[in-house]
C-alpha cells in the first residue's frame, strides 16, 4: 500500500512538472506574431499608398487580411477594397526597411477601377518630403553656414 501511494504521488508530481514546463510562456513573440505586429504598424503607410494610387477616388474602405511570412523572411500582407474580394491587393514588406511600402501589387479589376493600370511610376505620397531646393542652393546654404563667400 505504501509503495502504491508513493508511486501515485511520484506520477502526480511528474505530471504537474511536465504540464508547468509545457505551458511555460517565455515572453517571446513567435515569428507570426512579429509579422502581424510589423504589418499592423505599417497599415497607415499601406493605406496611404493605396489612396495615392487611386486616381479615380474609387476606394471607400480597405480591409487587411492576416499577415504571412514568405519563404525569404519578408512579410506578405494582402487584402481587399470596398468589401469586395475581387478588388484585391498585396504588399511585400521587409523587416530591414520598416518605412518602405513600395513593393505592392493590385489585382486587375482593382487597377482598372482605380485608374492606375497604365501608370509607369508609383504615385507620390503626401508624407514624402518634396524638396524644391537645387543642389546649388544646398551648396550655398553650407557656405553661408561657415560664412564663406565664393
Amino acid at each position: 500500500m505504501k509503495t502504491r501511494t508513493l508511486t501515485v504521488l511520484f506520477l502526480l508530481l511528474s505530471l504537474s512538472i511536465f504540464l508547468v514546463a509545457c505551458g511555460k510562456d517565455d515572453g517571446k513573440m513567435s515569428n507570426q506574431e512579429k509579422a502581424e505586429k510589423f504589418a499592423k504598424e505599417l497599415q497607415p503607410k499601406m493605406e496611404e499608398r493605396i489612396r495615392a494610387e487611386d486616381y479615380n477616388k474609387f476606394v471607400a474602405s480597405i480591409h487587411f487580411n492576416q499577415a504571412e511570412i514568405d519563404p525569404l523572411g519578408g512579410v506578405v500582407v494582402d487584402g481587399y477594397i470596398n468589401n469586395n474580394s475581387n478588388y484585391d491587393f498585396t504588399f511585400f514588406l521587409n523587416y530591414n526597411d520598416p518605412n518602405d511600402v513600395s513593393s505592392y501589387g493590385f489585382g486587375d479589376d482593382l487597377s482598372i477601377k482605380m485608374g492606375n493600370f497604365d501608370k509607369d511610376k508609383p504615385a507620390p505620397l503626401s508624407s514624402e518630403k518634396k524638396t524644391s531646393q537645387s543642389p546649388s542652393s544646398d551648396f550655398k546654404t553650407i557656405l553661408s553656414k561657415y560664412k564663406l563667400n565664393l
